[in-house]
């Protein structure tokens, strides 16, 4: 109980999610929910969640739960338990409560890895479900800020980290240096339109 309440306080919040929520609808999130279970996932995702006996193999290969005194709450299964699961059996009936939590187990608690699959006696790949989980949270509007503000800047300029093109040809002459110190032909040619690596 103390480890509940000590990590309540350390809780971060995410504008992201909170303001995405806000805007939720209950008649919306079934609707989304129900869209991509059903229009979208088809047999893969009820093969996966219909063979699945919850044996907890899979918990073993993920970092997170090891990281986390092996909590239950944060095995693979538990995670798909809590989320996708709770989805299906609802029909989509949840709250933006729920659809909050679920996008920051998907997002920040889960990277998709697939190391659990690896484990899973049936091959199950619980990445599909948590990147399911991903897709309806996303299409709710209710994703982690870091991750719209990595999309917008990946829209906006082409890269994910907002490098202004000054800052990008420094670093490009940085790299050039240090790759010739292995390849010491190696150029940058960023006088030309369109090049590629080339060596003199």
């Amino acid at each position: 109980m103390a480890q509940v309440a000590e990590q309540a306080e350390t809780r971060v919040v995410d504008e992201g999610l909170e303001s995405g929520a806000q805007n939720l609808t209950e008649e919306r999130i079934e609707k989304v929910i129900n869209r991509v279970l059903k229009g979208e996932s088809g047999a893969r995702l009820k093969a996966y969640v219909d063979t699945c006996i919850h044996c907890g193999l899979c918990s073993e290969a993920c970092h997170y739960y090891l990281s986390h005194d092996k909590d239950p709450a944060y095995s693979p299964v538990g995670k798909v338990k809590q989320t996708i699961w709770e989805m299906i059996k609802k029909k989509g009936q949840v709250s933006a409560e729920f659809i909050k939590r679920a996008s920051e187990i998907a997002s920040a608690e889960c990277n998709a890895c697939k190391r659990c699959a690896m484990y899973c006696p049936f091959g199950i790949d619980i990445a599909y479900l948590m990147l399911t989980v991903r897709r309806i949270c996303h299409l709710l509007g209710v994703t982690p800020l870091y991750i719209q503000d990595t999309a917008h800047s990946h829209a906006t300029t082409m890269n994910q980290m907002w490098v202004k093109d000054d800052e990008w040809i420094d670093t490009l002459q940085w790299q050039e240096e240090e790759a010739q110190a292995e390849i010491p032909t190696l150029r940058i040619p960023l006088e030309k339109e369109g090049p590629t690596l080339c060596t003199r």
